[in-house]
């Protein structure tokens, strides 16, 4: 049985720029149970852990919600009854969870290569979120497919209100900037997540997510492609040269600026990492 299943003409026709189902066989793995990811948590550099009190709103603005003072794997454990939100990054730097991160991607990265090219920082991600319990309004950088892997959870996908509104937002948080938003988008699509559920969210789509009266866990699944770390870094781009006081064109006015911006901003990473190198002042922070 496949890990991921899908509609092929869906995926080719909505694939980044409308969320759409698919369905899953990981709601039984062995790795997303509970004691396991608790193993995990405690593992993990700080780095990859966050966690916060989930009784938070829908609109979060200023990006910051209250954490409870415990270990990752306490929190873990204590899901049922201490009321926190928790997401595990990358936990692809765990072999075993890498191999089932590439098993899940396996056979929907061709399906979208010819539009978008070929996937780059394929990344995954794992929530366990209390009874209850709120994702505020935001963005992700990254394409994502949301697997519920235990008990019911709401996710509305919005559009946003204006272009002007998305572009404002996406510099800012290309920027350095929160992802949370503001204001809750007008129009929005909601799914209702049964375990073996799953839900595409395009790059860069305003979402927010509501837990019900259990304890939630659920795999995220998420990876770049050509297309999308173009337009990425051309926010990033944009970013900077309105800190001085410009008025960059955003992404797709101007495909030639486009391109030199692109091309000027992994020039800079890669000047970056080679400064870090050098150092010995790495991302592992080692």
């Amino acid at each position: 049985m496949s890990v991921l299943e899908f509609n092929e003409q869906e995926v080719r026709e909505n694939f980044s720029s409308a969320p759409f189902a698919v369905h899953h066989s990981l709601s039984e793995h062995p790795l997303l149970k509970l004691d396991r990811l608790a193993q995990l948590a405690d593992s993990l550099p700080d780095s990859q852990v966050e966690h916060n009190v989930g009784d938070v709103p829908e609109v979060l603005p200023g990006g910051e919600a209250p954490r409870l003072d415990a270990t990752p794997g306490e929190i873990a454990r204590g899901i049922e009854t201490n009321g926190c939100w928790m997401v595990l990054k990358l936990v692809e730097t765990d072999p075993e969870y890498s191999a089932l991160l590439d098993e899940a991607l396996d056979e929907v990265l061709p399906v979208v290569a010819d539009r978008e090219g070929k996937a780059t920082k394929k990344q995954a991600f794992i929530f366990l979120t209390a009874p209850n319990a709120t994702t505020p309004l935001h963005t992700d950088p990254e394409e994502n497919f949301l697997l519920q892997v235990k008990a019911r959870k709401q996710i509305e996908i919005g559009k946003w209100p204006t272009t002007e509104a998305e572009h404002a937002h996406l510099e800012r948080y290309y920027g350095g900037g929160h992802r949370n938003i503001d204001e809750m988008p007008p129009d929005s699509k909601g799914f209702i997540l049964e375990p073996g559920d799953g839900v595409h969210v395009p790059l860069n789509a305003p979402h927010w997510v509501k837990n019900f009266d259990e304890v939630s866990i659920s795999f995220s699944i998420t990876f770049n492609t050509a297309r999308s770390e173009f337009l990425n870094d051309v926010y990033a781009v944009n970013a900077q040269l309105r800190r001085l006081h410009l008025s960059p064109h955003p992404p797709g006015e101007n495909r030639g600026s486009d391109r030199a911006k692109a091309a000027l901003w992994r020039t800079m990473r890669r000047g970056k990492r080679a400064v870090q190198s050098v150092s010995g002042n790495g991302s592992n922070g080692s």
